[in-house]
């Protein structure tokens, strides 16, 4: 099974009040993971320096600034008892600052949770989170600024008809990381699959309807048995896990299922190209973010 040896949660330590643990939703994610993947927890405060605020603020008032967060960061993480906890205030570019911090730690899992997006911004996420989506080379778990609870329902969009050697091993790399999210959250989790009729409109074109019915329903029959196969290969018992499968295409199929089954968490994978593994999500990833309802934790394809 998956396993994490570092969890790198991203806080604005000077958000919310330091004595409750659940005002601040990426630590109380993060303590969760770090407690059962009894692993090392890394809080990191982004300080941004934008160029007005530069040419606004003296250097003695931003140093006062980073010493405010670090302050207050220090608390936080003082009020972390259950698990081995690091902290530090970083100034510059949050997704710069975030990934050179994951590159420099064991086995990580990156976690961001209570940023609010931009008004103008398209994806839930905000610019920032989508940003880490596309070249942070390490699973990125943004929550999502509406649904800060622990997820009770968890799936994983996989594609399991595919026949790409490195997707295959995307596919099982999901599988293992939603496994290892439901055991920690104790949320219920399914393996979700969008399905499409290889040349549909001209089988239909060419073909009697009870022959384009039986050739429907031979793909449809495929896909399920794929789907079987791969659930087989997660470890465990696997007897309660469901598995969905769709018809449609992959980003409507997951928007409808996340909003009429009430998912909280999707799983989902992002593709490699022209040797950039990890530095792209590819267009059905990009078209799924942009109106999921519910937190989404990205896994990088296998090196």
């Amino acid at each position: 099974m998956e396993r994490f040896e570092t969890i790198v949660a991203e806080v604005d330590a000077t958000a919310s009040d330091l004595d409750d643990l659940a005002a601040h939703p990426a630590v109380a994610h993060a303590v969760r993971f770090a407690e059962g993947c009894r692993a090392r927890l890394t809080l990191v405060d982004v300080v941004t320096r934008e160029p007005y605020a530069r040419r606004q603020r003296s250097l003695a008032t931003e140093d006062d600034v980073v010493r405010h967060h670090r302050e207050r960061l220090a608390r936080l993480a003082g009020s972390v008892t259950t698990v081995p906890v690091e902290h530090t205030v970083l100034v510059g570019r949050p997704a710069t600052m975030l990934m050179e911090t994951v590159e420099r730690s064991a086995r990580p899992l990156l976690l961001r949770a209570g940023h609010e997006p931009a008004v103008a911004d398209d994806y839930p996420f905000g610019a920032i989170g989508l940003e880490l989506l596309r070249k942070c080379p390490c699973p990125v778990l943004l929550v999502h600024p509406d649904r800060p609870d622990p997820p009770r329902l968890v799936a994983a969009a996989v594609n399991a008809s595919t026949h790409e050697p490195s997707e295959q091993a995307l596919n099982r790399r999901i599988v293992a990381v939603t496994q290892l999210t439901a055991r920690i959250e104790r949320a219920e989790m399914l393996l979700l699959q969008a399905w499409e009729p290889f040349a549909a409109r001209v089988v239909r074109g060419r073909t009697s309807d009870e022959s384009y019915a039986a050739y429907i329903e031979e793909l449809r029959q495929r896909s399920e048995s794929q789907l079987q196969a791969l659930a087989r290969t997660a470890s465990g018992d696997t007897s309660e896990l469901q598995i969905v499968l769709r018809r449609g295409k992959a980003e409507e199929v997951i928007d409808d299922f996340v909003r009429t089954r009430g998912v909280d968490l999707v799983v989902m994978g992002t593709v490699a190209r022209a040797g950039l593994a990890g530095l792209l999500l590819g267009n059905t990833a990009e078209r799924v973010l942009r109106t999921l309802t519910c937190s989404v934790l990205a896994v990088k394809p296998v090196a």
